[in-house]
This record gives C-alpha cells, sequence and structure tokens, in this order.
C-alpha cells in the first residue's frame, strides 16, 4: 500500500451541500466517509442548492462555521465546496481567521461562486438574477480572487485548474478528479442491446437539445435512451426513450441497456469565461464500464473518446464505434482501467496531501 498522509490529528469543518441536493453533494458524501475515518473529528456545516439559500441562511452557516472553529483543539481544516450560485461555501470562507488551512474545492472551474447574489428571493427572477450579476462580471472576478487570495483551491480536471489558477492569481491550484463511484459487474459492452445513451441533470449546454439532430443522423437500429433528473419533462422524439431519474436498481438497469454513452456539452454560459467542468455522468458511466464517446469541451480528457467537431460527427464516431467489436472492447478495458484507479480514496488522498503540507507549512 503507498504511504498516506498523516492527518488523524486534524479536525475538518466541511461546508457542502445537504445529502442529494446535486451532484456536489454526492462528491461531498462519499469524501467524508472516508474524513471519519482518517480525521480526528469532522464537523459538517450543510446549505441549501444554488438559489435555495437566503441571507439569513447565510449568516446561520457562518455562525455555525465560527463555533465550529472555536472548538476545535489542535490544527483545524476549513473546507469548502464550491459551485456555481451556491453561497455559503463562498461567502462562509471569508474572515474565518481562525483556521489552520483554508482551502476549497472549485467544481465550476474557474470561479468559485460566480453568481455571489443569487439568494433565494433574487432566484425567483432569472432577470434579477442576471441584472444583479451580468453588468459586474469583471468586478465579480475581482472580488473571488481577491476574497480567496490566502485560499487553497482544487480544481477538478487538469485545464480547470490552471485556468483557475490564471483567473484567480493563484501560482498553485491543486488538481483533483472526479471520483469514479462504487457499482455493480454488468456485462460488457459488447453484449448489451445495441443502444446508446445520454445521461444526468437537464441543464442548459448538456446536449440534451440536439436529440432530435442526433435520432436523424443515427441508424434506426441503434436506439436512442436518455436517463437523469428532468428528462423525462423533455419534448418526446421519436425512436427516443426518455427514462426521467433513474436510481440503484433503475440506474443499473439503464447502463446495462446501453452500450455507450454520448456526452454532446456545449457552452453552458452566456457571460464570463468559459467553464471546465468535470463529468459527474462521464464518472458513472465510467462505473459501469461504459465507453464514452463525447464532444470536444473543455474538462473533459482521456476519459472519453474526444470527437472534434459537431453532432454530426459524433453520430459518425458512435455509428464507427459501434460497428467495431474490437475497438468497443478496448475503448471499454480503458473505461475499466480508468475505474480501477479514479477511487474516492485516491481522490481523497490528494486532499490529505496538500492539508498535511499546508499544517506542516503554518507550524514551520
Amino acid at each position: 500500500m503507498p504511504e498516506t498522509a498523516d492527518i488523524s490529528g486534524v479536525t475538518l469543518v466541511y461546508v457542502a451541500p445537504r445529502t442529494g441536493t446535486s451532484g456536489v453533494s454526492d462528491y461531498a458524501d462519499d469524501l467524508l466517509a472516508i474524513a471519519r475515518e482518517r480525521m480526528l473529528r469532522v464537523v459538517e456545516v450543510r446549505h441549501g442548492g444554488s438559489g435555495q439559500d437566503g441571507v439569513l441562511d447565510v449568516l446561520r452557516g457562518r455562525r455555525s462555521i465560527r463555533r465550529a472553529l472555536s472548538s476545535a483543539t489542535g490544527p483545524v481544516v476549513l473546507h469548502t465546496e464550491q459551485s456555481g450560485g451556491v453561497l455559503l461555501p463562498f461567502w462562509g470562507l471569508l474572515g474565518m481567521k481562525r483556521a489552520t488551512v483554508r482551502s476549497s474545492t472549485v467544481h465550476d472551474a474557474p470561479l468559485g461562486v460566480w453568481l455571489p447574489f443569487r439568494t433565494r428571493l433574487a432566484s425567483r427572477s432569472r432577470l434579477v438574477v442576471h441584472a444583479l450579476h451580468y453588468p459586474i462580471m469583471p468586478l465579480l472576478e475581482r472580488f473571488e480572487r481577491r476574497a480567496l487570495r490566502r485560499v487553497d483551491l482544487f480544481a477538478l480536471t487538469a485545464s480547470g485548474a490552471v485556468e483557475t489558477g490564471r483567473i484567480l492569481g493563484h501560482d498553485t491550484v491543486h488538481r483533483g478528479f472526479l471520483p469514479v463511484p462504487e457499482r455493480p459487474e454488468l456485462p460488457a459492452p459488447v453484449d448489451r442491446p445495441r443502444a446508446v445513451g445520454l445521461f444526468g441533470y437537464v441543464y442548459r449546454g448538456k446536449g440534451f437539445d440536439s436529440l432530435v439532430h442526433l435520432r436523424s443522423r443515427l441508424d434506426p437500429g441503434i436506439a436512442i435512451r436518455v436517463a437523469g433528473r428532468g428528462t423525462d419533462a423533455l419534448p418526446p422524439v421519436d425512436g427516443v426513450d426518455l427514462l426521467g431519474g433513474v436510481e440503484g436498481a433503475d440506474e443499473d438497469a439503464f447502463f446495462a441497456s446501453i452500450q455507450i454513452m454520448i456526452v454532446p456539452y456545449g457552452k453552458r454560459s452566456s457571460y464570463g469565461p468559459e467553464t471546465h467542468v468535470a463529468s459527474s455522468a462521464i464518472a458513472r458511466a465510467l462505473a459501469y464500464q461504459t465507453p464514452v464517446v463525447a464532444l470536444k469541451y473543455r474538462g473533459i480528457d482521456d476519459e472519453a473518446l474526444i470527437v472534434d467537431g459537431d453532432i454530426d460527427d459524433l453520430a459518425d464516431a458512435v455509428s464507427a464505434l459501434l460497428g467495431d467489436e474490437s475497438a468497443l472492447r478496448e475503448q471499454s478495458t480503458h473505461a475499466r482501467e480508468l475505474r480501477a484507479r479514479l477511487t474516492t480514496e485516491n481522490a481523497f488522498e490528494r486532499y490529505a496531501e496538500a492539508w498535511h503540507a499546508a499544517i506542516s507549512g503554518a507550524a514551520a
């Protein structure tokens, strides 16, 4: 076994969305399970997702963080999971000087909160949210840069780490990754039904709007199945199965019913820097040894077969892979190898090493 960083005497104050809120909350739950085994004490401060908290919620969360820091003995790490429009992980870091180390994972690199004034009240109107943020986006970038100046940052992709360092003025942004969750073994993709799938939450930029075009470009003998929260509310498309959210045995069955997962991501934001987002949908596909074919997109690296083109090119690549059993087996083997390497234990170790080094530096 490789040597691990000793953080057994360290208290962790961990700020993350409540369980079941989002992919970020799933990520947090997995890391917390290991943190409780490796660290002296873990104090959770959980909160709502994007646009779900008001000013009073943020103030209450800050008080909880202060209490946790005040009661801690020995070295203490204050770590938050930041993502767009989620308030407490950003505002909860400011002024918390009792922490030995302040650190944060930037899930929507290269910025942390993006929309720092997206309270529950403001979120009732998309126009209000944009009016509050769009005109001052350059100022908000500088604000984040200043607010996170002495915070150790982590990004979940290589390109995201580089761009976060550039935008937020950090010499070093630690490279993490999105762990592949544990899932049951399924039949090899070559032995599954002749079908491809799209998977994930429905929101702008995920490529669900390309279903009509994709269906017209693929052989009618190739089924298309779509699953994830909100997919059952998509406009019906002939020849496309819209399954809605799937969990547990239903999720197993979905991936057992497809040979390839397609990721047709496009531009997500109408303003600000372009995002470098780690894909939880890809991580889920790898968990089931399912090959992934994706349009070229910032943050998607060697975990997918990358297509540098448009939906037509993506469809051609999918058809070629389905028509080549040897290539399909090779991509499945690659997915299996990634699953073995991108574990939650290995992901947590990157935090442990950085925290240990920062604490040692603070004590020197």
